[in-house]
């Protein structure tokens, strides 16, 4: 694998699309801010409702902020589904256009997503709910001014476990990470769902890549992209700003780094695949 190359046939694909078509560029900054809106409504209604001397009650807060995270998926879906473009492996840089597609595909995108998560959900509620049942009958027993002494030898093997289920937790995300991100692309190619989890042709793919190259092609993007945003954060006062503009840009980047990526494998979707769910 040339990484070199890997890192700069995706930097010029994303460099011509964005410079010779500002105006993409702009629409995909506007994408990107869509999800924040919600979130920014909510924030200014709760301002507005202190300034007047009225605080809102915990439950009016917490189905605010429901709300405009429900909203703020939906809206988000539009950026996704210009991504699920770039995995489709079209090129150049497609335009900012077919709304309505964008949005199912950013939906169908995000279900994938969610359905990869799951596992991982699971193992954590476990852990958690394991925890809090062993240390729920020492906690309630507990004076007012408890015996730490005696205390912290009867809750560590509990913390030990949370921290246990958080470890386990950790690597099944990984390992799932490395699963998702061809299963996507299958998606992305063939327009179905249900190749996102086709687990035999995505080890499959994952073996003609050569799992070392594969896992070390991802840490290279992963260790980059991060070494550029952290540099970007660094900017006092227009730090923001500058990583909302140069967003779309790391977004698109990384898409079509993963798609040459998967595209290395010399994989090719039956015509006939290609369908609905």
């Amino acid at each position: 694998m040339d990484y070199g190359k890997l890192l700069g046939d995706s930097f010029e694909y994303t460099k011509d699309g964005l410079f010779r078509n500002l105006g993409t560029w702009v629409l995909l900054i506007i994408l990107a801010i869509l999800p924040a809106i919600p979130f920014i409504f909510v924030g200014i209604l709760m301002i507005a409702s202190l300034m007047s001397g009225t605080m809102p009650d915990m439950p009016t807060i917490i189905g605010g902020f429901a709300v405009a995270l429900v909203l703020a998926i939906i809206l988000g879906a539009f950026y996704m589904g210009y991504l699920v473009k770039i995995f489709r492996g079209e090129a150049p840089l497609p335009a900012v256009s077919g709304f309505g597609k964008l949005f199912i595909d950013g939906i169908k995108y995000l279900i994938i997503g969610v359905i990869y998560f799951i596992p991982v959900l699971i193992i954590l509620a476990v852990t958690a709910g394991a925890a809090l049942m062993a240390a729920l009958p020492t906690l309630m027993a507990m004076p007012s001014e408890p015996d730490w002494d005696v205390l912290m030898p009867v809750l560590m093997p509990i913390i030990g476990g949370v921290i246990l289920g958080i470890i386990v937790a950790v690597i099944v995300a990984i390992i799932l990470w490395l699963f998702a991100i061809i299963g996507i692309v299958r998606f992305a190619r063939t327009g179905r769902i249900g190749e996102a989890f086709n687990f035999g042709a995505i080890l499959a793919t994952i073996g003609r890549i050569g799992w070392g190259t594969y896992i070390l092609a991802l840490i290279i993007m992963g260790v980059l992209v991060t070494i550029v945003v952290l540099i970007i954060g660094l900017i006092p006062y227009i730090g923001i700003i500058i990583q909302l503009i140069v967003s779309p840009f790391i977004s698109i980047f990384s898409a079509r780094y993963i798609c040459l990526l998967y595209d290395s494998a010399g994989v090719e979707v039956p015509s006939e695949q290609v369908g609905p769910l």
